[in-house]
């Protein structure tokens, strides 16, 4: 049985390779290590993303939200990037960009890589 800190790293891991394919960065984005003690996101190094990793069976969609947003600098796009075994990575977003005062929303792979190429272009 795999305990939840090697899944979250390995997950975290994942992400960051899953990340540079699909927005075909040229370099692959790193984990913050340092999160527990200075807090923050799981993955930072791509402007102007903030990314919260989750890599379990149980949702806890509105638990994640509530963390990436007290987690991330105010400046930064906040996305929670999560996978259950077996099923592709899913995303969670701001409410803001699509005219909402709070909350989330939630898209799936095709759409978040869309989404996010377009934003890394702005960087």
């Amino acid at each position: 049985m795999i305990n939840s800190r090697s899944k979250g790293s390995a997950g975290e891991r994942e992400a960051c390779r899953w990340l540079q394919e699909k927005l075909e960065l040229d370099f692959l984005p790193t984990r913050t290590l340092d999160q527990t003690r200075e807090g923050g996101a799981d993955i930072t190094c791509i402007k102007p993303f903030f990314f919260e990793v989750k890599r379990c069976q149980a949702l806890a969609l509105r638990d994640w939200w509530v963390q990436v947003t007290a987690a991330c600098d105010r400046s930064g796009v906040r996305v929670v990037m999560f996978r259950q075994d077996k099923q592709p990575w899913r995303f969670l977003i701001s409410a803001t960009y699509i005219g909402l005062n709070k909350g989330f929303i939630q898209l799936e792979q095709k759409v978040a890589i869309e989404w996010m190429k377009k934003l890394c272009k702005k960087f």
